[in-house]
């Protein structure tokens, strides 16, 4: 393991994600193409932050938090993961082996509460198998599981039951309380309440903001619901195609985005309250995403973007610092005019 000194980033920093790149080899009728899944991503995660990582289906969300947790291997760049005893390691390249002593700083909540749950263990065994890898005792694990289930809002006489006897809510909070097992400083949610009703997914995201203050906890948080969001995340980045198109505090991009596709994503979010309803600029995107073994030339937003010029076509923009945030467009400045006079 590549251990760098503490300094290596700052001291607010719990993880970095510098460059991050994920391709894969596909098939097609002509052959062999390489599909770019995450190309080119960079940003830090915060101490105790909410993380929002958003944007269509396919944009790339859940394939940087599993190159980020190492469920998949790098294609380039590299993770900095800044451990419990204060040390900054490049986890970038580990080995299985190497990782495993790091899984119990950095854990995931799954999208599905029914996929992600072994039908065949009670909930003692799938909340205490992480503890079992790492070496915990039959006594500690059966401790740990009872306290647990009691934190995500489960009894803990539930321990020798199965996954059938619950609902998908309560499942949920049974992934919840396996991913705490060990501890962990990160949690990566990924889409953890989009299967679930509206009702009982406000329940679940109460309970990670009150799990967040009670155990010192930072996520990444993926959705591509921008209601929730805006709700628990203190910062955002929002995914076009594999690469992130606009990156800032969470208040001022929904303030005043400085982005088209971001733009277009605010302006479908449905708001109930004619009082609350954003004013300015509304757009509908047309047409498709692209497809991501052949994305078009240049911006890749530019075949559905109202803005675009034969420059967006012709040349990619490059992710630099606009008002405070950073923004992959080549007229940001002034979309981000228009928007204040808006």
């Amino acid at each position: 393991m590549s251990v760098l000194p503490a300094e290596a980033m700052p001291a607010e920093v719990l993880v970095r994600v510098e460059g991050l790149s994920k391709h894969f080899g596909v098939k097609t009728g002509s052959g062999q193409a390489l599909l770019r899944a995450v190309d080119d991503v960079s940003f830090d995660i915060r101490k105790g932050e909410t993380f929002g990582l958003v944007g269509e289906s396919g944009s790339g969300k859940s394939t940087v938090a599993r190159l980020m947790l190492r469920a998949y291997r790098l294609t380039a760049g590299r993770v900095l993961f800044r451990l419990s005893d204060g040390t900054v390691a490049d986890i970038s390249a580990l080995d299985d082996r190497a990782m495993r002593p790091i899984r119990r700083e950095m854990q995931m909540i799954f999208q599905d509460p029914y996929s992600s749950l072994n039908p065949r263990m009670t909930l003692r065994d799938l909340i205490g198998e992480p503890m079992s890898v790492h070496g915990a005792t039959r006594a500690e694990i059966d401790a740990r599981v009872a306290e647990l289930l009691a934190c995500v809002g489960l009894r803990p006489e539930y321990a020798g039951r199965y996954p059938h006897a619950f609902s998908g809510g309560q499942r949920q909070r049974i992934g919840i309380a396996r991913a705490l097992a060990l501890s962990p400083a990160l949690i990566a949610a990924d889409e953890a309440v989009s299967a679930l009703d509206v009702s009982v997914a406000a329940q679940n995201i109460n309970l990670l903001q009150d799990l967040q203050e009670q155990f010192d906890l930072t996520y990444l948080f993926i959705t591509h619901d921008l209601g929730m969001v805006e709700h628990i995340s203190n910062r955002i980045a929002v995914m076009y195609l594999g690469r992130i198109v606009e990156l800032g505090e969470t208040e001022e991009i929904f303030a005043r985005p400085m982005h088209p596709y971001t733009e277009a994503l605010l302006g479908a979010v449905p708001q109930p309250d004619p009082r609350k309803r954003r004013s300015g600029r509304r757009q509908v995107l047309k047409g498709e995403v692209p497809s991501a073994v052949n994305p078009p030339s240049g911006c890749a937003f530019h075949p559905r973007c109202p803005y675009a010029t034969e420059r967006c076509a012709a040349e990619l923009p490059a992710l630099r610092e606009v008002g405070g945030r950073q923004v992959r467009c080549h007229f940001a400045e002034e979309l981000a005019l228009q928007g204040v006079e808006a």
